[in-house]
């Protein structure tokens, strides 16, 4: 038989049309859709509930729960259709990281598959209103095509399947029901199978998104990024001297750390400090105290070395005598001194660590002991992921930011 391709859509012959006379006429049926709600369940309810009093016929459904989309009531209906059926099985698809997301229905008949895979979810919408599109390819068991789409179920059922399904949709309504209490209308509902040993951090998507970054092209090496603070570290202990110097000795040391133009490459990474420090090569004088300020504190627990530099940073400021300089050169400064010990703190970090479920205050209004909080929850997580130093938590951060955030 040779492979052949169409397409559907919901303009004249409906995806729920043409998928229930697939559905009529098959042997076996395989569905993996992102999310399942009671309008796409009433869609197939008779049908299925046919297709499963036939013993010699068999189904599996891969389901995800989406950002919360799916209805644990509508799981459970469909469970409690299949769940005494030997041949019929419900896989609950939870990623650790992003959501299960494809819309796949296969139709099998004797050898003959039918493939209908595009943008349509099981629900009344995506069946009949929505202006969805779908690929139907009619092949047969042994086609390569089909055998890769095989190979992918049975991935996802390695990865997925429990015969305890029913007690996971319970704990999955369960959470959505305390989340939907507790945050309203607020951040969405992310249902995790495997539990963080972090409070209240989603550390399953961290160590996934970690293993992507590893992988990435992204990746940077801890080595590249240490040699760099290592040079910053020596430019600071030349600031930090009471060796005068003049304008543009200050700046070859200085412009380094920031990244100003034709002083590259730039030492410190945090964004856009480049365009606010150049106000700050007016006051040499103040950042070298500053810096001076930072190694005498270097031994101190770090909410009570963070403000007390910040305090003197606030009195400089007040006075105008120094501009350009925030908190996160504050950190930058203290990273270069010591890695293990003192983090990074800007914008990047922040955003990563709400997206994982943890809010802090805005760095404007950070005091040691939010410092302090925030150091001892990089270090969990720091040695959750097997890194050495804050470096490569920055580097891992500043990657999640600027290429997964917008998930």
């Amino acid at each position: 038989m040779v492979t052949a391709t169409t397409f559907i859509s919901n303009t004249g012959e409906t995806h729920r049309e043409y998928l229930l006379n697939l559905l009529g006429q098959a042997d076996k049926i395989i569905f993996a859709v992102g999310f399942l709600k009671q309008s796409g369940l009433n869609n197939i309810n008779a049908s299925i509930k046919k297709f499963c009093a036939d013993k010699a016929k068999s189904s599996t459904f891969y389901i995800g729960t989406g950002l919360g989309e799916t209805d644990p009531d509508t799981l459970k209906k469909l469970y409690n259709i299949i769940k005494t059926k030997p041949n019929h099985q419900l896989v609950l698809c939870t990623p650790d990281a992003g959501i299960f997301h494809p819309k796949i229905y296969v139709f099998i008949v004797s050898q003959k598959v039918t493939i209908v895979t595009g943008s349509s979810n099981l629900t009344q919408h995506g069946w009949t209103v929505n202006d969805e599109v779908s690929m139907v390819t009619v092949t047969t068991i042994n086609s390569p095509e089909y055998q890769k789409l095989d190979s992918y179920f049975k991935d996802l059922h390695k990865r997925y399947y429990t015969d305890k399904v029913g007690a996971l949709i319970t704990r999955y309504k369960k959470e959505k029901e305390v989340h939907k209490k507790k945050y309203g209308k607020g951040p969405v509902f992310r249902f995790r199978r495997r539990k963080s040993n972090i409070s209240g951090i989603d550390m399953p998507r961290l160590r996934a998104y970690y293993e992507e970054y590893q992988k990435s092209d992204y990746f940077i090496e801890p080595v590249d990024r240490e040699s760099e603070y290592k040079k910053a570290k020596k430019n600071l202990e030349m600031l930090a001297t009471g060796k005068l110097l003049n304008a543009a000795q200050f700046h070859q040391l200085f412009g380094p750390l920031v990244g100003h133009k034709d002083y590259k490459p730039k030492l410190w990474h945090s964004g856009s400090i480049h365009r606010t420090t150049y106000k700050t090569l007016d006051y040499p004088d103040a950042f070298r105290e500053i810096v001076r300020d930072v190694k005498s504190v270097l031994t101190r627990p770090v909410g009570v070395a963070y403000e007390y530099v910040i305090d003197k940073l606030n009195q400089v400021r007040k006075a105008k005598q120094i501009s350009g300089v925030g908190e996160n050169i504050v950190a930058e400064i203290f990273l270069s001194y010591n890695p293990k010990k003192f983090a990074n703190l800007n914008d990047n970090p922040l955003a990563v660590l709400e997206l994982a479920g943890k809010n802090f205050p805005y760095i404007s209004s950070f005091k040691g002991d939010d410092y302090e909080e925030y150091i001892a929850l990089l270090t969990q997580i720091r040695d959750d992921l097997g890194m050495q130093t804050f470096l490569e938590v920055d580097s891992f951060f500043n990657y999640v930011y600027w290429n997964l955030m917008e998930e």
